[in-house]
């Protein structure tokens, strides 16, 4: 079972990215996100898990460079369960936060 920080971790990054996209749908360069489709934002939100529970970072800034760090090969066979749980977890919370709310659909 999991211990009590972990889930704590995976319910707030949950949240962050449920409330990320709701924030970015208002946005005029993340339009397309807007969209009513519920394949495109169900999309948007599984390419968030899967960048959080592997491990996929972005740094730097637009004078220096960016960097995208991706981890070893088997550190991301390993991280593609935590996607998964991260993914229904956000689907979860958007369901019970946004859906609920009147928001578009996830």
């Amino acid at each position: 079972m999991e211990d009590t920080g972990e889930i704590m971790t995976h319910l707030t990054t949950g949240a962050v990215v449920v409330y990320g996209i709701q924030a970015a749908k208002a946005l005029p360069w993340f339009k397309w996100i807007d969209v009513d489709t519920k394949k495109v934002n169900m999309a948007v939100s599984f390419l968030a898990a899967v960048a959080i529970a592997l491990g996929i970072t972005v740094v730097g800034d637009s004078t220096a460079g960016w960097t995208l760090t991706i981890p070893p090969a088997a550190t991301l066979a390993a991280g593609a369960w935590e996607a998964v749980k991260q993914f229904v977890l956000q689907q979860l919370l958007y369901d019970g936060a946004i859906q609920k709310s009147g928001g578009s659909q996830l």
